[in-house]
């Protein structure tokens, strides 16, 4: 009878740090990507080229990396209901651009942005639309 207390009581054990540490990551927050150093930097037009060339591979190579992308602003825009900052950067590619969407706090900086502008930029990458796609973007200096 005593295995079997010390059995359950092991059992009991395991289940709650599992429940605990399930709790703790379902409220764990996303990290802050103007934190985090870029796994990859290069040209706007270096990015496309590379998801042009092979998605699949470029897929398996940049998606949910930060990435630190430069080149020229071809359009800022903002939006009034909400606050979203977006930034497309051309990339010599009439068909394809780089899409950068910021932090809300970033908007004050984003408004500054004129087009024709040379600005890096650095964004987790989410992948091919009909632009390359940087999420929870901030302006590098």
């Amino acid at each position: 009878m005593k295995t079997w207390r010390k059995i359950l009581g092991a059992v009991v054990l395991i289940a709650m740090g599992a429940a605990a540490y399930g709790f703790y990551l379902y409220n764990k927050k996303p990290a802050d990507v103007r934190k985090l150093p870029a796994d990859f930097e290069m040209a706007a037009s270096a990015l496309v080229a590379d998801f042009s060339k092979d998605e699949t591979a470029a897929n398996h190579k940049y998606l949910d990396k930060v990435i630190a992308a430069k080149g020229k602003i071809t359009e800022v825009k903002l939006d009034a209901t909400s606050g979203q900052a977006t930034v497309t950067l051309d990339t010599g590619d009439p068909l394809a651009a780089v899409t950068c969407s910021f932090y809300n706090e970033e908007s004050t900086v984003v408004k500054k942005l004129r087009a024709g502008t040379e600005v890096v930029v650095k964004g987790k990458c989410t992948g091919k639309l009909m632009d390359v796609v940087l999420n929870k973007c901030s302006i590098e200096q």
